[in-house]
């Protein structure tokens, strides 16, 4: 995680799937990609892992939502 943080810096990191659907783990994951960043890089975002770091917000549908967004963007416009 902290290597993402590092090489991508992105506004926000989403995390989905079975094992993310465990809402304990999201504390342990901030608590520990924090301490991997260690101080080396600070951010606005970075100052509010709660915020930073979130569950996925599609009820689990984000892959064929996903999906559904490239189709609909292939087609031609009419």
């Amino acid at each position: 995680m902290a290597a993402t943080v590092f090489l991508v810096s992105p506004e926000v990191i989403i995390l989905g799937g079975g094992v993310m659907q465990q809402a304990q783990l999201f504390p342990l994951v901030r608590e520990k990609t924090k301490q991997l960043i260690a101080g080396y890089l600070e951010t606005d975002e970075l100052a509010d892992m709660d915020r930073y770091i979130v569950p996925a917000s599609c009820g689990g549908d984000q892959g064929i939502l996903g999906c559904f967004v490239l189709a609909q963007e292939a087609l031609p416009a009419s």
